[in-house]
């Protein structure tokens, strides 16, 4: 069967950020409210908003302001565990693909729909969903393969992580109390102005918030461990992977201290962007530097 409309519905003002496009947060939401009406629509009963345990997603190309969307759903797979839901995001008159969603819902749903098969487009590209979430030289602390190995903020802060971002969690972001999957993007995203406040000195700084420069995620891999609840306090941590000509390899942990938990994990590939031409720029000698003081051990 091919795939089926699930969402229709255009950019708002509120939903952008200071790079002027749909923020991250916003393109998961709509994608994930995508994904759940249609296993609503095939199954007769909607799975849980925090459902997902782990997503591939491909941003390509920006949405500004009004952009009218369409988001179109279709099965990859099913097992007895679990059943993966493709969204395709595309701009609703011009059909260009806007973003592409994998995401993995737990549960035995015996869908009545033959697997589709993915544009090369939506494929992964940079990041294999695949492979284990694992650093090089095993960077990743040992034990940390499930939420309650995790050993500890120390132990990532001695391989290179640094703290981004310090909050609560709140019972608007939560769902059947628990996080809904678009707020570890979310929040990881709020902590960004942090790390380039590390990365780029005080000139890309200024760049930044005068509106000339800006950035943004081309993919994205998140796998949820362990869905914190209202009131839960958590710390979001980044390092950086590896850098390339214009690209970086950002490998993120959101922490629950309230439980001394991992709860979720994500890596990105990332770029700056000039909001003029709205083009990525190089990376120059200057950030180069400023980046390689984030680089986790061993990377």
């Amino acid at each position: 069967m091919a795939l089926e409309l699930s969402y229709l519905g255009s950019v708002n003002r509120w939903e952008c950020d200071e790079n002027d496009h749909l923020n991250v947060r916003f393109f998961a939401d709509k994608m994930n409210q995508a994904a759940r009406g249609w296993l609503a629509k095939v199954t007769g009963a909607t799975p849980s908003a925090a459902g997902i345990s782990t997503q591939h997603i491909r941003f390509l190309a920006e949405a500004r302001i009004a952009t009218p969307l369409r988001i179109d759903c279709g099965l990859l797979e099913q097992t007895g565990t679990h059943c993966v839901v493709l969204a395709l995001m595309f701009h609703n008159l011009t059909e260009e693909p806007l973003a592409a969603f994998t995401s993995h819902f737990p549960g035995d749903f015996k869908l009545a729909r033959a697997p589709i098969t993915a544009p090369d487009w939506a494929l992964p590209r940079g990041l294999d969903p695949s492979a284990p979430f694992v650093l090089p030289a095993g960077l990743w602390p040992a034990g940390a393969e499930s939420a309650e190995g995790f050993k500890g903020v120390e132990t990532l802060e001695a391989l290179g992580f640094r703290t981004m971002g310090v909050g609560v969690i709140s019972e608007a972001e939560c769902s059947e109390g628990n996080l809904r999957p678009e707020h570890y993007i979310g929040r990881i995203s709020a902590g960004m102005p942090n790390l380039w406040s590390f990365t780029g000195g005080e000139a890309a700084t200024a760049a930044r918030q005068a509106g000339m420069l800006g950035g943004a995620v081309l993919e994205y891999r998140l796998d949820v461990l362990a869905a914190p609840s209202p009131g839960d306090v958590f710390r979001h941590l980044s390092g950086i992977r590896s850098i390339g000509n214009k690209t970086q390899h950002m490998v993120h942990a959101i922490v629950n201290e309230s439980r001394g938990e991992l709860a979720a994990r994500a890596e990105a590939i990332g770029v700056a962007m000039d909001l003029e031409t709205r083009r990525a720029v190089v990376i120059d000698a200057d950030r180069r530097r400023s980046l390689a003081g984030l680089m986790l051990r061993g990377s």
